[in-house]
């Protein structure tokens, strides 16, 4: 498999740590970022469809492909002429809740965290059993398909069988995919992975 642009240095693996830093440093500024946003966007759509309810989250709009596009009647403003598709199915966004735990919850409003992510309000919830498909935020992802998140270990901990992890699906570039940092393991590992020019199927 071709090793991302940015990657090409590295011979051997690198250290998660070492990974984060560097994918925090080019993420924000890749080139023709919207389009290939697009891009990824257009290919995520074919795998939406007849699902009705899908776990999402809200985006860290530095480091993280933007979702928010396709999501129909979303209550977080968002891009309008970016994407013509949107998507009706029934929405769920990630909460976090103390001792690192999850709880998926579909919006009436949202607020902003301690961490300056927007957290939805609402009293709808679903388990990660129940959702068809799970979106799971990342800065990057290794070339088996394991996921590099911040690092809180947030979804590590909720998808931890491989059926949970099938209906996983990670958003990336062609840039930096893949990252070749060392899994530990308690990394998860996704079911699949979309960048601007193909989708990638790790658990089928």
């Amino acid at each position: 498999m071709r090793r991302g642009d940015h990657w090409g240095q590295f011979l051997n693996s690198i250290s998660k740590k070492e990974a984060r830093e560097i994918l925090k440093k080019n993420l924000p500024n890749l080139p023709e970022r919207e389009d290939h946003e697009a891009a990824i966007l257009r290919r995520l759509f074919s795998l939406l469809q007849g699902k009705t309810k899908i776990i999402t989250y809200s985006p860290d709009l530095m480091y993280e492909v933007d979702v928010l596009p396709i999501i129909e009647s979303c209550p977080l403003p968002r891009p309008t002429s970016f994407i013509e598709a949107r998507h009706s199915a029934e929405w769920y966004f990630p909460r976090m809740e103390e001792g690192k735990r999850l709880r998926f919850l579909r919006p009436r409003s949202f607020e902003k965290n301690a961490m300056g992510l927007f957290e939805p309000i609402g009293d709808e919830e679903i388990s990660v059993e129940d959702a068809e498909l799970i979106l799971v935020p990342a800065l990057g992802f290794h070339e088996k398909g394991f996921r590099l998140g911040r690092g809180g270990g947030y979804y590590d901990r909720i998808l931890n069988s491989e059926s949970l992890q099938k209906k996983t699906v990670g958003l990336s570039f062609s840039k930096l995919f893949p990252v070749p940092f060392l899994p530990e393991s308690h990394d998860i590992k996704i079911g699949k992975m979309i960048t601007e020019t193909q989708i990638h199927s790790f658990l089928d």
